[in-house]
């Protein structure tokens, strides 16, 4: 069952709203998955953190959970223990899962820093913990300013049935996402930011890219200000939940 009620959202200068599914946000652009690899239930491998991937137009993304940690690339309903996807996303999707500090991989929050700017993002997200659970999306400008912190309310079980929480935000006042960052809470602290999230998709109205190079100079104050940051997004969601 999904549960796509937004818990809280507030804005700064920028007019956001919350889309309730893809078909509503009429992406642009998207990131593909299989770029990272095969599933790791056939791999038994995990994706070192930070990640440069493109988009589906050539855009450049930095992406990995934020403490540095492996995250995974997995499908849904492929199979292997511990490391098959069995959720509520379509068969056969790709995801990238953030793992786990107690079985593997790192766990989140996990980020995305866009060399190219967008005005939307959209995503289906499940915990790992069947059951309900809280996902927050926090959004920065392209100079890492905090603009808004969004928390959405989801519920996972193994249904194969494309039921995922879908979190999806768009800003009509323009391309100014320059970052997000990405957690969940499923009441349980071993649980914690323990995710995974399907092909990313999203819009973008101004075609100037930031630099490669501008990115590698920022990426390590990035992650510092990102794990800061993640601090106090735990706190807001658990607030909240």
């Amino acid at each position: 069952m999904l549960l796509p009620s937004v818990f809280s959202a507030f804005a700064l200068a920028d007019n956001f709203q919350i889309l309730p599914d893809r078909a509503t946000q009429n992406p642009t652009d998207i990131i593909d998955w299989n770029q990272l690899g095969p599933s790791a239930a056939f791999t038994n491998s995990t994706i070192p953190s930070p990640q440069l991937v493109t988009t589906f137009n050539g855009n450049p993304v930095l992406v990995g959970n934020i403490n540095g940690g492996d995250f995974l690339r997995l499908d849904e309903g492929a199979p292997g223990i511990p490391l098959g996807w069995l959720g509520n996303f379509d068969f056969g999707e790709t995801l990238v899962w953030t793992g786990n500090p107690n079985f593997i991989g790192g766990g989140g929050p996990f980020g995305m820093v866009f060399a190219v700017p967008v005005s939307s993002f959209g995503f289906n997200i499940q915990a790992d913990l069947y059951g309900p659970f809280t996902a927050g999306v926090e959004v920065f400008d392209p100079s890492f300013n905090p603009l808004s912190f969004f928390t959405f309310n989801g519920f996972s079980d193994q249904s194969v049935n494309g039921s995922a929480l879908f979190a999806g935000v768009y800003d009509y006042s323009g391309s100014n996402i320059g970052a997000i960052l990405i957690s969940t809470d499923s009441g349980d602290p071993f649980w914690n930011n323990d995710f995974a999230i399907n092909d990313p998709s999203f819009n973008n109205d101004t075609p100037e890219p930031t630099s490669i190079a501008l990115m590698a100079t920022v990426v390590v104050f990035t992650a510092a200000m990102l794990r800061r940051r993640s601090r106090k997004t735990a706190a807001g969601i658990a607030a909240q939940a």
